[in-house]
């Protein structure tokens, strides 16, 4: 039973960090050349950049490791998703 509950609550953490990428994606792209052009340089961008990347894949690592949580719970489950669908897509 505590491995439901934890799958319960990591879901949580899951969609709330996607949301956090997508939307810092979101201003990232709508505001892409005027932070280029504006008192931001490039660095600091390619940083921000990098680092929201670096968060999206461990939130795909999360939900590789809740796939497997679920198979040791249900054998017969499968999750077939990409890394496309958890980033661009809520779970």
């Amino acid at each position: 039973m505590d491995l439901e509950y934890y799958l319960i609550e990591e879901q949580n953490y899951i969609l709330a960090i996607n949301e956090i990428c997508k939307k810092i994606d979101y201003y990232l792209t709508d505001n892409f050349y005027e932070i280029l052009n504006g008192k931001s340089n490039k660095k600091l961008l390619e940083k921000v950049i990098a680092l929201n990347t670096a968060v999206q894949l461990l939130t795909y690592c999360m939900r590789l490791r809740r796939t497997e949580y679920y198979k040791e719970i249900d054998k017969n489950f499968t999750d077939n998703f990409t890394y496309e669908e958890m980033i661009f897509d809520l779970i």
